[in-house]
């Protein structure tokens, strides 16, 4: 019994051991990447709160309703190729992160444009602005990534 105890806490230590040498290993690698890729790891932050902040919302019988954002797991893919590519440098990139941060922006106009957020007459929330103003904060910091990589 006493064995099984000692091999379950190596075990346990082994796993911690590694675990804390991926996050050293990625924390060196974050202090090595320019300002604007830190820039962009910390607006994930914003467009997680993007996609839990409702959309929109109404009253129905004295009642507040709010719309969740119907393009959210959107979102949430962008956020991970944000944080994926700040790892991969290059043009090739730049253009992933500009083209799939364009599509999700045209997308969120167009549900608004369209009325297609709900039915139901609604009033924005900040959720809205939040999902608009992320992709244009990743946009931004993407081509000023790209512009100090291509300068030094």
């Amino acid at each position: 019994m006493k064995s099984l105890l000692n091999l379950i806490l190596d075990l346990i230590s082994w796993m911690y051991n590694l675990i804390k040498r991926i996050c050293l290993q990625l924390f060196e690698k974050f202090l090595e990447i320019n300002i604007f890729e830190k820039s962009i790891v910390f607006t994930t932050v914003l467009a997680f709160a993007a996609v839990v902040a409702p959309m929109a919302g109404y009253m129905i019988f004295d009642a507040y309703f709010t719309i969740n954002n119907p393009a959210a797991h959107y979102l949430i893919g962008i956020a991970l190729a944000m944080l994926v590519t700040v790892y991969y440098p290059g043009f090739i990139s730049m253009m992933i992160r500009v083209g799939i941060n364009l599509l999700f922006l045209i997308d969120i106009i167009y549900l608004q444009a369209a009325h297609e957020i709900s039915k139901a007459p609604y009033e924005l929330t900040a959720g809205y602005y939040l999902n608009v103003i992320c992709p244009v904060v990743y946009i931004i910091l993407a081509l000023g990534s790209k512009l100090m990589r291509r300068d030094s």
